[in-house]
């Protein structure tokens, strides 16, 4: 076989998803889906925040640009993508009922608004070990760049709030406002003193109540959260097994690889949360 014909079925097999625009073609290739029954139980938790990431209309999913969820252990704590994490559920799933196939799809259900650039926002796990007060995050690269999967482990962030008297309703939660400068953007937050939990979306918290909504500055980037779920038994918090053999770095060397992918590969300009 010719290696033109070899480079054009290679193409075709990798679920490849363009955007059109005007000037420019964006290619965006989802990661390898993960075998979620290959993971270990790290913890429970008895509560589970869900928060629309750079939603369109906060009561539309399909607008959202994810889904993500914020569960929260005695030890652990975990952010993660649900659109993700659905997805490689089905895909698991799917391996099973075609046990003989030499493929596997890698991405199967809803997954919100169609995506005009890579994000790794939807495809990096966040876990904090708070025995340790230190944050990994977990990145799963395109699929072309899985090998390069990896991990960096950081001291948890501290962010200087500044609290504020002006107050809103948020899902039915009496909600304060507070500012701050984090890694080179300005965000304004709003946090709940009825749910006396430090954390928040993404790597914010430190503030006297849970964070329900997000937003930097430009407007580029909003977490808002559409649910909160209480048990009454405990749900486990896992994690993949295969996150240990993710490549070690340092958070300044991931975020340069997450850059190259927007840059180069996608050809899309680049608007990461983290400037510094």
């Amino acid at each position: 076989m010719g290696i033109l014909i070899k480079i054009i079925i290679f193409i075709l097999s990798l679920n490849i998803f363009p955007y059109l625009s005007a000037q420019k073609k964006y290619i965006i290739l989802s990661p390898s889906g993960k075998d979620t029954d290959k993971m270990s139980i790290i913890d429970s938790c008895y509560i589970r925040a869900w928060y629309a990431f750079n939603a369109d209309t906060i009561n539309v999913p399909n607008s959202y640009e994810d889904l993500q969820r914020l569960e929260i252990g005695k030890n652990f704590i975990k952010y993660y993508s649900y659109f993700t994490f659905s997805s490689d559920s089905l895909c698991t799933i799917w391996k099973k009922k075609h046990p003989q196939a030499k493929a596997r799809p890698r991405r199967l259900g809803s997954g919100g608004k169609y995506p005009d650039h890579w994000s790794e926002y939807k495809h990096s796990e966040i876990f904090i070990d708070c025995t340790q007060k230190q944050l990994t995050e977990y990145a799963r690269m395109q699929f072309y760049m899985q090998k390069q999967n990896s991990q960096a482990t950081e001291s948890v962030p501290v962010q200087e709030w500044t609290i504020h008297d002006d107050t809103m309703l948020l899902i039915g939660q009496r909600c304060q406002k507070a500012t701050c400068y984090f890694r080179g953007r300005k965000y304004e937050a709003w946090f709940t003193m009825d749910i006396p939990i430090s954390k928040g979306p993404w790597k914010f918290g430190g503030l006297p109540g849970l964070i329900l909504k997000i937003t930097d500055d430009k407007y580029l980037y909003s977490f808002e959260c559409i649910r909160i779920e209480q048990f009454t038994s405990p749900i486990y918090i896992k994690r993949y097994e295969d996150y240990k053999y993710y490549r070690i770095m340092k958070r300044e060397k991931l975020l340069k690889y997450q850059k190259f992918i927007h840059e180069y590969y996608g050809k899309a300009t680049y608007y990461p949360l983290e400037l510094e």
